[in-house]
């Protein structure tokens, strides 16, 4: 019994010894995990913390901190913010402003080994998948608005991934030729922002020029951001090939097609990740 109590004992003075030493340690260690104003990221760009503004429609102002324009960025999270945004009035509820992880003013490229365009077509009974990397994409933000976008498709690394083997070649190549995207003449396809709004549930709705076989037609995309930092975008367009004279199989310029009619439109959805080493603060 004797020998219970002294172990009892040793185990209490322990306890009391290393609650002794968390309390000192959470004291002291209490300034350096604070994190300083103005630090700076493993990019070098300076973060600065959010700033409140006294009325969420100052958010649609010109002139804010980069703290208050942080501020408006992370606060259009919750639904309560957004709601008091779409009450300042028509123009501004159209703005770009309203968009949910909106990256803070600055110029973004994107990184093209990371990013990819994936295309879908469709004809009687089947659809036909594939990629298409990107060789250049970059996009600007001025007081917290997307002020100009672009992307370039390298129209000759076209894939199908649908298919395996010759079957795959096969397709591909003839993607290629003149039935469809003439490659050799046309190697690359574009898009170039006009104008953008919000659609009120915090995607962009870009609207701007699309580019393809030397033809430009208006086009427009839907734009989300996965992330701002480092910027992840998904874009998702649907256009017409028949526009831009990509003739074969269409019912746009043969009768009597049947099953071999393959539909006019095409699906592009993109994955666009930031080069964080390129990005450029305004």
């Amino acid at each position: 019994m004797k020998a219970v109590e002294i172990v009892k004992a040793q185990f209490i003075g322990v306890a009391c010894l290393a609650l002794l030493a968390g309390c000192a340690s959470g004291e002291s260690g209490s300034t350096d995990s604070a994190a300083p104003e103005g630090k700076s990221d493993a990019t070098g760009i300076e973060e600065v913390s959010a700033v409140p503004v006294d009325d969420p429609c100052r958010c649609f102002e010109e002139g804010l901190s980069r703290g208050e324009l942080r501020y408006c960025r992370e606060s259009k999270r919750e639904v309560s913010f957004l709601e008091a945004l779409r009450q300042c009035g028509d123009a501004e509820v159209q703005g770009v402003s309203a968009v949910g992880k909106l990256p803070g003013d600055g110029q973004y490229t994107m990184n093209t080994d990371q990013s990819v365009v994936q295309w879908k077509g469709s004809k009687v009974g089947i659809s036909e998948k594939g990629t298409v990397p990107i060789r250049s994409c970059t996009m600007m933000v001025e007081n917290n608005a997307i002020v100009s976008a672009n992307v370039v498709i390298e129209m000759n690394a076209i894939k199908a991934t649908d298919q395996e083997g010759m079957s795959a070649r096969s397709l591909e190549q003839h993607l290629r030729s003149e039935d469809f995207f003439d490659v050799p003449n046309h190697p690359t396809a574009s898009f170039t922002m006009e104008s953008g709004t919000s659609d009120g549930r915090g995607n962009l709705i870009l609207s701007g020029k699309l580019n393809i076989k030397g033809i430009s037609k208006p086009a427009s995309a839907i734009v989300n951001f996965g992330s701002s930092d480092p910027v992840v975008a998904n874009v998702t367009m649907v256009f017409d090939r028949s526009e831009f004279d990509v003739r074969y199989g269409s019912g746009s310029f043969f009768d009597g097609l049947g099953d071999d009619l393959i539909s006019d439109e095409v699906h592009l959805q993109m994955v666009l990740v930031e080069d964080v080493t390129q990005r450029k603060a305004l």
